[in-house]
């Protein structure tokens, strides 16, 4: 098949991480894979086997599969006249999802611009696909939509257990450190405090910004006691996924975007969105028990390796060839 994507930009998100990792895979399985975003560039912080062209060209191009994500204005008017055989929308995110499902005249305010555009995006007759289970029950409930299912994963190769000598005075602490609205890292610091009043021996590290290469990050993640994480919204939970497929104990707040994983008392510690109380009572509970630690982080690392891009990928095909033996 020749499989287009259309993308804001190649920049190291989670959303263009999960692309350009089905994209290798569909490259792998011998599809004509390419990459149509901003200015066209190679991507530069991971390795990307699909050729990329700038975002205009796609509607230069010949596709049989056209599959796009990001509700932004342009992306959006560039799939609506780009033609293909089949056109996929891979839903990544419920942006103001409050708003998203009321029938009122807000939605059409300046600030929700976004929030309409994934509207009709959810609305037009394409191929609906979610990346995670809450995602699609959502969908059904409250827009009465239907979606397959493509999970998203872990590339297991990157983010993996590595031994890494630690200090037995210090109980460290990493999160993102991420400060865009809805990654909580606001509640994460607050938590902290809180914690490192009765356990000074806490320590917290972020790598947001630091500009970690790729080969680096499971370095990063395992040299962590535990991992916190404290967002408030998202599809599919990226950091915590990879904390757990490095064999850190986790932390994090119970949304949507962790429930195909993130289990209480089972793979995590899970804390209401907000709540930096809770969250530092879960912090304080898992730095004075090692053997919570220990089962967290064995249960998570073999429930998460259920979760790779190879299946990701093989699902997705399916559902591709499905959809375009209906078209016919």
């Amino acid at each position: 098949m020749k499989i287009s994507f259309v993308e804001p930009h190649l920049r190291l998100f989670g959303g263009i991480r999960r692309v350009i990792e089905l994209a290798n895979r569909l490259m792998a399985r011998g599809h004509d894979v390419t990459i149509y975003h901003s200015d066209g560039n190679p991507c530069e912080w991971m390795a990307c086997e699909a050729k990329t062209r700038r975002s205009t060209a796609v509607l230069k191009g010949q596709h049989e599969v056209l599959i796009y994500n990001d509700p932004n204005p342009k992306d959006y008017l560039l799939v609506k006249l780009a033609k293909a055989r089949l056109k996929v929308h891979y839903t990544l995110g419920l942006y103001n999802s409050h708003v998203l499902k009321s029938k009122g005249p807000r939605i059409f305010l300046l600030r929700n611009r976004k929030t309409l555009i994934l509207k009709m995006m959810l609305r037009a007759p394409h191929l609906q696909v979610s990346n995670a289970t809450w995602m699609r029950e959502w969908l059904i409930e409250n827009m009465k939509l239907r979606s397959a299912l493509l999970f998203g994963g872990v590339n297991h190769e990157i983010f993996h257990p590595v031994q890494v000598v630690k200090n037995p005075a210090e109980m460290r602490l990493l999160c993102t450190g991420d400060p865009r609205t809805g990654k909580g890292t606001n509640a994460v610091l607050q938590a902290v405090h809180l914690a490192r009043l009765e356990e000074p021996a806490i320590v917290l590290d972020r790598y947001y910004g630091k500009d970690v290469q790729q080969e680096r990050m499971a370095a990063v993640y395992s040299a962590a006691d535990i991992f916190v994480d404290g967002q408030t919204s998202g599809g599919w939970n990226n950091p915590v996924a990879e904390a757990m497929a490095c064999k850190v104990p986790v932390v994090c707040t119970d949304i949507g975007g962790v429930r195909d994983f993130a289990f209480h008392e089972k793979t995590a510690l899970l804390v209401p969105p907000d709540d930096h109380q809770a969250m530092a009572a879960a912090i304080l509970r898992l730095s004075r028990s090692p053997s919570i630690r220990e089962t967290l982080r064995e249960n998570a690392f073999q429930h998460i390796h259920k979760f790779n891009w190879d299946k990701s990928a093989a699902e997705l095909e399916r559902l591709l060839v499905m959809a375009l033996e209906s078209c016919r």
